[in-house]
């Protein structure tokens, strides 16, 4: 075993570790440079034809998908921020083995990197979310279409005039945010549908349940008070959607297990509106305080 072989092994077990280990998703970053440098090596001799774009996005999502598909974020949100974070660290190994490659090859090279990762990150999402034969898809299109989306994006590439090889690379950077239509959609209509029951119940406004359908909107309700209780708030209530979406799709003990999550996410969504009322919460008009009575008369 040579040792450029011998460094990357150790580079795979080590992001395969990272992603394992840590709840933390900063790690994420230094699990994609681990992987990439895993795939790509040292230097990439050429830029990679559609049969060898997909063995090497076959290769990142392995890595990544053996060591987080069992911690990935069930939330949009918490899953953008940790695919971008896999994604740049791939796409920074890609940049470094590919820097010698010439003409637009080399961000050619980084923009496949940023699609596929964006692309297996957005469906496992969507996944981990996901129970029974909705769930089994949903991870199937998460290992698969991320190397169908490098074999077709590296044969456009090949295939074009150098003219629009420019065109090809911002096509990729599109199809990087684009992949998260799905999941975007997804969490929304499960929010909608989920959320219903809880606005009867009392538990929810339908003002808060409409704001929570999107990451923007949610991002930016000033009724959901301070980043901290925003971040609790929003938090608890999605993950309150995602435990009743899977309980309806679960029988025997994995069923009672969610009907437990479900009542976990709601104590923690009392709490937080109650401590955010009484944070605003002014006096009852009427009622009188220590201010409102009368002084001593004066001497």
């Amino acid at each position: 075993m040579t040792t450029g072989v011998a460094l990357r092994a150790t580079a795979a077990v080590l992001a395969l570790f990272l992603a394992r280990v840590s709840g933390n998703r900063a790690v994420a970053f230094a699990a994609g440079v681990l992987a990439g440098f895993a795939v790509f090596g040292a230097r990439v001799l050429a830029m990679p034809d559609a049969f060898g774009a997909a063995f090497l996005a076959a290769g990142l999502v392995a890595l990544v998908a053996l060591g987080a598909a069992r911690v990935w974020p069930v939330i949009t949100g918490e899953g953008i921020s940790a695919g971008a974070l896999a994604a740049a660290g791939t796409a920074f190994a890609a940049a470094v083995s590919g820097r010698h490659l010439p003409g637009w090859q080399a961000p050619a090279l980084v923009a496949i990197t940023l699609a596929v990762i964006s692309a297996f990150a957005a469906e496992a999402t969507r996944a981990s979310a996901e129970a029974g034969w909705r769930e089994a898809v949903a991870w199937t299109s998460a290992l698969l279409s991320p190397i169908f989306l490098a074999a077709a994006s590296a044969g456009l590439f090949s295939g074009v005039p150098r003219r629009f090889e420019p065109l090809v690379v911002i096509g990729m950077l599109v199809a990087t945010i684009l992949v998260w239509a799905p999941a975007v959609l997804a969490e929304r209509a499960r929010v909608s549908r989920e959320l219903v029951e809880e606005v009867t119940l009392g538990l929810l406004s339908e003002e808060d349940a409409v704001a929570l359908r999107l990451p923007w909107t949610r991002g930016f309700e000033k009724r959901f008070g301070r980043p901290d209780e925003r971040r609790e708030y929003v938090r608890s209530a999605l993950l309150l959607a995602v435990a009743r979406h899977q309980q309806r799709h679960r029988t025997g003990e994995a069923e009672r297990l969610r009907q437990l999550e479900v009542l976990t996410f709601r104590t923690r969504l009392r709490r937080t509106q109650d401590a955010r009322l009484a944070r605003f919460q002014t006096r009852v008009p009427g009622e009188f305080s220590s201010e409102d009575a009368p002084g001593e008369p004066a001497p």
